[in-house]
This record gives structure tokens, sequence and C-alpha cells, in this order.
């Protein structure tokens, strides 16, 4: 079979199942592989739902209007994303002449008609006109945007305030201290003896969230008395139980029990003929026996540890030798049988421990949730989980029918993305919203065709378990869906995208082979069995995939040194970590510096991503390697935001300022890179002082002896001066813009320190939000937060990628890594959830060491066990899917053994199942061969006219058109795309715009020390613009001898925030410009203000807004209120900015009005004066003009 051939049958076979799932008549549950289009599908369903489209009976029904869509993902990023990419396919279909626009349309499978091509064009201003454009979104911002339409249903505040995590932690905290101290010691003493306070406010907050906890927590509140018998029941015990105490209930479990004489006659025995050990523990086992109940109860120790070894299981030494068992085999299973005994006592002692243990938990942690809750209704704040929760009650309580009615009017067409990452509750909230979408007349839009549920997802890439991700549900709801859509007798469809357009046929081949395991396919595969089978539609492509022998550790350096003689070698550059990651990264500046074969493209750092489970030491290793190579690297794992170096720089800065007399903190920022301040002349400082004098007060003495000393002193002086009058990221901002640091800061510690200072400046505003501006409770908010510094994978740029498997969704790279490979899952909670059949409750057990864990909790922590490797497993899926052309997989050895559950043992096996070959290797010192797959790229004879002189600029080949045989879908094919024309993306004029508007200031470099204007002025100049514009807006329309008065009382008001001789100049600078004469036609009744401009000119489509505008018999006039304070001289020094924006104005209006003039004013209302721009001066600056 020819490589044209495979080509064609992959793209036959996606187009096929593609067309299925975006169908717009037909509800539609989806299952993408990874790489088959997933973003392209859910794009190519919205333009069909908001295009015409024919019905099977040959009618042609109009599309859905774009507010009656609902589209909602599962990041922030995807959503944007998605809006973009439907943005600009909109756009260019405004300019795509009728030919071009009618393949487009058919490969839509839509009607290509006037009518078609009319609606198809007039999306994209249709999309643009909607307030807040199409709703797509998270299901949190639309859980948040209903809850604030439905308050009063909710019982809701409708000012309500999402709160950020560092915020609910430390108000958890709050509550967990007031609750505890007013608890008596009584009620705290189980709890207290088992369970430490950071543990206690961890399990307050578990039983906070977890909707399972609410019924309990109702019932604790309610009925306290029958929480007992709910443990009871729950871990097996009678009734009653926890009304004794433990030495009570082993008192009656010591009396004279069945078979008590045959044991004391065979121990007997034992004692006389047993060896030495046999005979000592028989005879501490009679004198147990011959003692009376209480005094076994007090001994229990004793008689449990004669039969039982301490994991629980019977004695193997010391009981009975193999001698006397085969001696006495009917005589020893007594011991046996009592063995049986004692471990059921020994279970119940610890059921009765655990039962206490969780009665005394949820007696003290209700009181905090509901502490908790209190707090945040007086204060009008929810969480993230809140939405979910609130939604949920909000359309299933009796009042639910209004929403839904209001609802159900607004929506027609609901898609769902990334559905396997959708936990239960979020489930339901679907179901709810669509279940009108296959009932009696609201199975039907009107005109519009069937209403419609698409959801689209992958069980094989459920990973985010951690956050509530249920993959069960992804099977569960596709059954509930297709039966409501079947009852309802609407079309349904379950196609499956197997068709990867990402990866070459080497990586799916491995991704098969190693899913093809039982072990490897539990958690991945599909529930009837079938194999997992990917088709790529990049053959011929080439590809290679790598196994690397693990690394190890030589005999000398596995043998511990003596404490007592010195190192020999660095040990750490000997570990099996380290040496892994030297070579990975002297492998990677190898591959980076090798020229590519014929027809390859160069492998650059931004085309390697190397994925690893978690944090952990080996990235930090790694990362050093590859810097070490001098090979550019981007570490994007999410880390804590006061573990930076430059934040702790800065926490310490804010810490001195706040308490100068702490030497040791001041010490730290001097010798930072904000101090600037070496140890050598530190220690000049410091022991050059008078006894006791504090170091702060040394430095305002001398700093003038040395250079370092005065500029230190400079920084923390002008600080200092004002630390109390100014907010916390304001001080911020004065350390790191007018005083310098953030140059001295990327200096010492490169240019990766500016996103964890950004994300400080951010958590600054953030608590200003949220509390008082005050530094120390900064400070305060900032060490106990949970902050984090969270950087996108587009931050990497061309640069080595490192992040973990979970961030990698959704990425690809040519060359993905995976060097930690060796791990197993483990699944580490303690608190576990046991079904009460007796009352339907979800009970929590909490097992605070293992030594309390009995038959039940082992059971569920089995079962939890197994769905971690499930993920796990799912985990190893989404990571290998990653590659585009090239693998590598590697690690190090963990000890003796590689656990079975690891991914490099999963792989191994796949290597082997996919009949991987040996190859030489020497890039390591611990192995000379490496197992590979590998497909070479095949070269294509050029044509004899080819000519090197003919390629672009680029240096890339240019691309052949698509044969006919290649399928309908040409955006579809495996070659590089052709990059989106600039109509794409709509101009703004009144924004700045490189592309169009002129340049914009020239970057600073991060060295430069940058002068920031306050941001209390930035907002002031922009409020007072508000301001103008909006009196310039409306007295127009109101008579003018009314004008003074208004303007006057208007700026007056409190709510505009103006002082009275602020408010008096500003309206007499808004009278002064409506007494303008040049302006005298705008201010007319017949004029027209904030008038909304779209169009294209110049091949630039334009989106824009006039101040005002008036379309007169012999000419059109439009003018524009410049409110800033510096105006120009003259009309040749108006800034190029302006005058491309006004360019872009006439521009369109002379589209519109071909016959007549166009006149454009710029209104300075600083002055204020009226500038005429003449035609000469716009000319140069029209959009498409090379010149301008």
């Amino acid at each position: 079979m020819t490589e044209r051939t495979l080509v064609s049958d992959a793209i036959e076979q996606a187009n096929q199942q593609q067309a299925l799932a975006s169908d717009p008549l037909a509800s539609v549950f989806v299952s993408a592989s990874a790489g088959s289009g997933k973003t392209k599908l859910l794009i190519d369903r919205l333009l069909r739902l908001m295009l015409p489209r024919r019905t099977p009976e040959g009618e042609t029904v109009p599309g859905s209007h774009p507010a009656r869509i609902l589209c909602l993902t599962f990041t922030k990023a995807a959503a944007a994303e998605m809006a973009i990419r439907l943005q600009t396919r909109l756009g260019r279909w405004v300019t795509l002449s009728d030919t071009e626009l009618d393949k487009e349309l058919k490969a839509l499978f839509v009607p290509c008609t006037p009518e078609a091509r009319r609606q198809a064009r007039a999306l994209f201003a249709d999309v643009l006109d909607l307030p807040g454009g199409m709703r797509i979104g998270t299901i949190h911002a639309f859980c948040q945007s209903l809850l604030r339409r439905f308050p009063l249903e909710a019982a809701m505040n409708p000012h309500f305030t999402v709160m950020e995590e560092t915020d609910a932690s430390l108000a958890l905290q709050g509550c967990v201290e007031t609750v505890l101290g007013s608890r008596s010691s009584a009620v705290l003493a189980p709890v207290a003896g088992q369970i430490g306070l950071g543990d206690f406010v961890s399990l307050a907050g578990s039983l906070r969230h977890d909707s399972r906890a609410e019924r309990i927590r109702g019932g604790v509140s309610k009925k306290p008395e029958d929480l007992p018998a709910i443990f009871c029941r729950v871990l097996g015990l009678a009734a009653g139980a926890l009304k004794g105490s433990n030495q009570e209930f082993l008192q009656r479990a010591c009396k004279m029990f069945s078979g008590e004489e045959t044991l004391r006659h065979f121990l007997r025995l034992l004692a006389d003929e047993g060896t030495e050990a046999v005979k000592r523990n028989a005879l501490a086992l009679l004198d147990w026996l011959s003692s009376e109940p209480p005094q076994r109860a007090t001994q229990w120790d004793v008689w449990r540890n004669g039969f039982l070894t301490k994991e629980g299981t019977l004695r193997k030494t010391g009981l009975i030798t193999k001698k006397l068992t085969e001696k006495y085999a009917e005589q020893a299973e007594c011991l046996a049988r009592e063995a049986e005994r004692i471990q059921g006592i020994e279970e119940s002692l610890r059921a009765r421990e655990l039962a206490r243990l969780g009665v005394a938990l949820l007696k003290n942690a209700a009181p905090v949730a509901d502490l908790y809750e209190a707090r945040k209704t007086q204060r009008g704040l929810v969480e993230y989980d809140d939405l979910i929760h609130r939604t949920l009650g909000l359309l299933k309580e009796p009042g639910a029918a209004w929403v839904l009615y209001k609802l159900d009017g607004g929506i027609d067409h609901l898609l769902l993305d990334e559905v396997q990452d959708t936990s239960g509750e979020q489930w339901r909230i679907a179901g709810d919203l669509t279940e009108e979408f296959f009932a009696g007349e609201g199975t039907h839009a009107p005109e519009a065709g069937p209403r419609t549920v698409f959801a689209v997802g992958d069980y094989k890439q459920s990973i985010y378990g951690f956050q509530g991700a249920d993959p069960d549900a992804f099977r569960t709801w596709r059954r509930v869906f297709h039966n409501r859509a079947t009852s309802a007798g609407l079309p349904w469809r379950e196609p499956e995208l197997t068709v990867s357009f990402r990866s070459t046929a080497p990586v799916l081949k491995l991704v098969d082979s190693v899913f093809s395991l039982p072990e490897a396919a539990k958690g991945v595969a599909e529930e009837d069995g079938r194999p997992m089978h990917h088709i790529t539609a990049r053959p011929g492509q080439g590809g290679r995939v790598e196994l690397w022998p693990l690394a190890e550790a030589t005999e000398e350096e596995a043998d511990p040194a003596s404490p007592w003689e010195p190192p020999l070698a660095n040990a750490t550059r000997q570990n099996p970590r380290q040496k892994l990651a030297d070579t990975l990264a002297r492998h990677i500046a190898r591959l980076l510096a090798t020229p590519p074969a014929p027809g390859e493209k160069p492998l650059t750092p931004g085309d390697v991503l190397i994925l690893v489970p978690r944090r952990s030491q080996f990235v930090t290793a790694l990362v050093r390697a590859l810097k070490t190579e001098n090979v550019p690297v981007t570490t994007l794992v999410r880390t804590g935001l006061a573990d930076q170096l430059a934040v702790q720089d800065l926490m310490a800065l804010c810490a001195a300022l706040l308490l100068p007399q702490d030497d040791l903190t001041l010490a730290c920022v001097l010798t930072s890179p904000l101090g600037g301040v070496s140890d050598d002349s530190l220690m000049l400082l410091a022991t050059g002082r008078k006894p006791a004098e504090p170091l702060w007060s040394a430095l305002r003495d001398r700093h003038a002896e040395r250079p370092d000393w005065a500029q230190a002193w400079a920084l923390l002086d002008s600080l200092f001066r004002r630390v109390d009058y100014l907010t916390p990221h304001e001080l911020l901002s004065e350390a790191l813009g007018r005083a310098g640091g953030r140059a001295r800061l990327l200096a010492r510690l490169g240019p990766e320190a500016a996103e964890s200072v950004d994300e400080l400046l951010s958590a600054a505003l953030r608590y200003q939000d949220m509390h008082p501006p005050s530094l120390q409770g900064f400070l305060h908010w900032l060490r106990n937060s949970e902050e984090s510094v969270k950087r996108e994978a587009e931050a990497g740029g061309d640069s080595v990628r490192v992040m973990t498997a979970h961030g990698s969704k959704g990425l690809q790279a040519r060359l993905v890594i995976l060097p930690d490979t060796v791990s197993r899952p483990r699944y580490e909670d303690r608190l576990f959830w046991a079904k009460d059949n007796h009352t339907g409750l979800d009970v929590p057990v909490y097992v605070p060491r293992g030594a309390l864990a009995v038959g039940l909790t082992q059971a569920l922590r089995a079962s939890m066990q197994a769905s971690a490797i499930e993920e796990y497993n799912r985990l190893l899926y989404v990571a290998l899917t990653r590659a585009a052309e090239r693998l590598i997989v590697c690690g190090w050895m963990p000890g003796r053994h590689v656990p079975a559950e690891s991914w490099y043992e999963r792989c191994r096996q796949g290597f082997d199942v996919a009949g991987a070959q040996p190859q030489p290797w020497t890039e390591g010192d611990w192995a000379d061969t490496i197992l590979v797959l590998e497909e070479r790229a095949e070269v294509k004879e050029q044509s004899p006219k080819a000519d090197a002189n003919s390629l672009p600029e680029t240096g890339k080949p240019t691309v052949a058109s698509l044969p006919t045989w290649m399928g309908r879908a040409p955006d579809w094919r495996p070659v590089p795309p052709v990059p989106d024309a600039r109509l794409a993306r709509p101009l703004a004029p009144s924004r700045p715009d490189d592309a169009m508007l002129g340049p914009l200031p020239p970057v600073r470099s991060p060295l430069d020390v940058a002068v920031v204007t306050p941001a209390a002025a930035r907002e002031a100049a922009f409020r007072r613009g508000t301001l103008v514009h909006a009196l310039l807006q409306y007295l127009p329309g109101l008579p003018p001898e009314r004008w003074a008065d208004l303007a006057h009382g208007w700026l007056a008001r409190p709510a505009s925030g103006l002082k009275p001789q602020e408010a008096k100049v500003l309206a007499d600078q808004v009278l002064g410009v409506l007494a303008l004469p040049d302006l005298a036609p705008l201010f007319t009744p017949e004029a027209r203000a904030e008038q909304r401009l779209a169009g294209v000119a110049g091949g630039q489509v334009i989106v824009g807004q006039v101040d005002r505008m008036r379309v007169l018999p012999d000419r059109i006039v439009v003018c524009d209120f410049k409110t800033g304070r510096h105006t120009p001289r003259t009309v040749a020094g108006t800034p190029v900015l302006y005058l491309r924006q006004m360019a872009a104005y006439r521009a369109l209006l002379q589209g519109l009005y071909p016959d007549k003039p166009v006149r454009c004013v710029l209104v300075w209302t600083e002055g204020p004066r009226a500038d005429v721009l003449p035609d000469s001066l716009l000319d140069a600056h029209a959009p498409g003009n090379p010149a301008s």
C-alpha cells in the first residue's frame, strides 16, 4: 500500500467521523483520542450550528443565533483559544471571494446559497455585537454568572466575591482556633490524642469541601446522639459497643472461653517438650491463664504477643516448633483457633478506637464548618466549589422551575469540552440544563431545528482526579444522554476520533503496544475490552522511540562511605539521578547541534519537552545540567511563590522596613541583589559597630564611607520614610521601579525571576482587594498562602520546556523525554468514606496511623490504590501522546527492583510487544545498548525545476496544493499550516497596535531602571477622561442653557471622586469644547455620539468607535476627543498613533460614503483646541499604505 493511499484512507476516515460529530441536527458524544483535532471539531460544530443546514427531509433550516449557544470548557486557556480560533475563522470569511467561501462552506456541509454566504459573512459582526461575545467559558464562570442572575432564588448576596485559596485557608484556620478554644477538654480529648492541629485543619477543610459530608454534618447538628450507632454499624460493631471502656470489653473477652482447657493442657505439654524459647512463651501464657479476668485484661499484651507477631499474624517462632506441630497435629489446631479469636478481638479494639475518633472528629469539625459558612455568608464570600454546589441547588430547589424556564428560553445548544475531567456535580448541572432538550415541545428551537447536546472528551486522558474529575461519570452520562435522545426520538451519534494528526507511526505503535497489556490497560481501555488502535495521518514522515537502560550506581558508588574518611569524589555527581540528568543534558545539546537530515527541519530548543509526573529534586538537577551545557531551558513546573529567591528578597526588604532593629533580616537585605553589599563589605560594617548598636544605626551613620553602603542606604531610607503611607503594592512598585530593584534582581537571578516578581505584584493587588492594605498583614498572608507562580507553556519561548505531565495536557513537541519513570503511585490519604446502608449516609472514617487499620479501611485503601494506579496509567498515556516525532523513555534504578506499576516497566513491556531492536549506545557509562523503534523519513525526489534560490525567506519549501484524492479537509493535511491572513486579526484603531498604528515606544532593557507612573495617577487620569467623554456624549442632547449647571452639578457629585477645584476645571474644559465654533455641527441633535464603525479597509478588518459624527449634505464630519494633558503645538506634531487612528476611520467612512469628503477633527480638551487634519497628512498614514 502506498503512502498516498495510507494518507487518503486516514483523511477519509477522519472526514467521516468529524462530519458525524459536527452534525448540527444531532446530539453527539465524541471520544477523541490524543491529537485527533478536537479543537477544530468544536469550531466546526459551532460554525455549523450558526449556519443554515439542510434537514433529512430536504428543508433548509436557518442557523441558530450565536447568543443561544453555550460552550463550556475545562480551563480559561482552552476557552480563550476557542474564542480566538472562532473569531479568526469568521474574520477570514468576511473578505473571501464567493468561490473561496463556497469551498469552506462545502467542507462544513453547508448549502452554498447567496443567503448562506450572507449569513457566513455577517457572523463576524454578529459575534462582535454580542454583549461579552460568544458564551464560551469555564463551568465555574457560567455558574458565577447564573448565580448573579438569580441571587434571590439561590439565597445569595448578589454582590458576592469569589475567595482566593489563601484567604479561604486563613479563614478556616481562624474558625478552627475559635471553635477549639470554646470546647471543653472532655470533648477535645479523643481528638487531641490522635490528631495534630495541622491534620485537624486539613480534615476540617476536607469535611467542609466534600459534598458527602453535608448530610452527616446536618445529622450531627440535629441528633448527635445517633452518631455512635452509625459508626458502630459501619465498622461492624455491636450496637452500644462504645458505651463501655476498652478495659471492660477486654474483661468480657478474657473470661472463660471455648477451648480454654484444651489450650491449657497443650501449653503445659509445650512447656515440657518445647525448646527454651517455646518453654518461656508457654509458661508466660500459662501464668496469664491462671489469673482472673481483670488481671487478664490488664496483661492482655502478654497473651496477644504470645500468639501473634507485631503485624497481627500467627507467630512462626517461639510458639511451637515444626517437630511438635507434626507430632501433635490435632492439638496444635487450638493455637490457630485462639490466634484467630485474638485477631478478632484486636480488630474490635481498633474498630472501637476508630469509631470513638470518628464521633469526636465530627462533633468538633461540624461546628468549624458551620462557623466558616456563617462567616462567608456575613461577608458575601463564596469559594469556587460553592459556585458548583449553589448552582446545583439552584437547579434542584422547588423554585428551580422558574430558573429553568428563564434559561430554557436562552439556550438551544450546549457544547461541553474535556468532559473526561468533569466531576459528578458538574455533569448533573449539564443534565439539569438540558433536561428540556429531550421533552415535549422543548426538543426543537423555533425555526432552527432540534436542540442539541454536544460533548467531547477522552476517557483515556482523565488525569485530574485530585480536582474531583470522575472518569466513570464520562461513561455514565454518555448512557444518560443516549437514553434521553433515543427516548425522545432525536438523532444521536457516538463517533470515535482515532486518527492522529500529531504523532508519527513509531510513537503510536509504542502507545498501542504499551496499553495492549492487561495491567497497563486498566483505567485506559474501553468498556468492551477492544484493543487500543491509533491511526497516523503522517505515514512516511519518520520517527524514533528509544528506551534507555536505567542509570545505576557502580559497585564503588553503591558502597556507603566511611564517616571517618574524607570523601574522594563528588557524591552528588555519582548519584544515579544526577548521572542521568548530566547524560540527558549532553544528549539534548548534541541533538541541537547536529545538522538535520535531508528533508527534515533542524531541532530547536523549543521542540524539546521534558515531562515528569511530579515535582522532585531531579527537576532541579536536570535544569542545572542543561544550563551547564548552555541549553536554554524554562521550568514550567508550578512552584510556591514564597519559595522564589526574588520573592524572598523582597519579603526580607519589607520585613526590614517594618522592624529595622532586626539585624539578621537587614543583613539578608544588604547582601541580596537589592542591597548590593558583598559579604566582606557587610563584615566591615557589622564589626565596626559600637557595642549593642543596631546594624541599621551603623549603616545610617556610616553609609557615606563606601559607595555600596550609600546605595543601599538610599534605597532603605527612601522606602522607610514612606512605608507607613504606601500600600504593599505601591511599596513594592516603588522598590522595583524607581529604586531599581527589578533591574538588580534580574541582573543577579536571571530573566526568569521576572515571572515571580510580577506574580508577587499581582498577589499584592489581590490582597488589597480583600483586606486592609497593611504591610504586616500582607507578609503574614503571603507566608501562610498557597500562592504559586503559574507559568504558561507559551512562556517558554524557544527553550527546552520542563513541566509535569498534568500541565502538558493539550501540548505537543517534536521530541518528548520521560526521565522520571521509576516511581509508583500511592494513595496517601487517611480519610475514607464508608456507606451506612441503614441511613444511606456516607460516613468519614479517619485512620491516623496504620496500626489502627481494620478490614474495612484496608479494603477501601486497596480500592483507592487501584484507582490511583488507573489514573497513573492514564497519565502515562497523556505523556506518551505528547510526542510528535521522537520519544525517549529513561530513568534510574530506584533500588533492587523496578515497581511493576511504574512507567518504565510498562514501557519496557510495550517495547517488547512492539518488537523493538537493540542498537549501540554511547551516551551513558552504565550500558552500551538501547531499545529503538524507528521509521526513516521518506526522502521525496525534487522536481528538476526546483531552485534553492526560489525558496521563501523563511528557508522552507513552498507547499503544493493538495490533490483531490486527499479528501475534503485540506486544513487537516500533515503539512505546516498556511499563516492566517492579516485580515483575520481585527484592528481596533483606538488601541495601540504595532502592525497598523505605528511603532510603540522601544522596550526598556531589564537592566535599566524603569520610572513607573504611580498607579493612583494613572487611575485619576483615566477617571478624568471617562467623565469628560460622558459629558460630551450626553450634554449636546440637552438644552444649551442648562449645560453649565448640569456639568458643574454632575462633576460635583461624591461619586465622581473629584475635588471641588478639579470638578470646576473639568467642567470649564467641557464647556469650552462645546463652545468651539468649528464643532457646532457635531453638537446638534442630528449628530451621532459614540458611533460604532466596522468594515474592511486596506486589507484590514477594522472595528472602532468615534466620539462624534455627523453626515451633512456636502461632507461628513467626525471627531475624536483627547483628554491628555500633553497637546502638540501644531497639527504636524500630532502623534502618529492618532493620525493612523483617524486615517482608519476616514477609510471606513469613505467606503460607506464614496461621494462625500470626510473631514477629521482632533479635539484637545486641555486647550481646548480643535485641529482639522489635512487629507495629505492622513493619506500618508492610511491603512495598507506601505509607507505608513
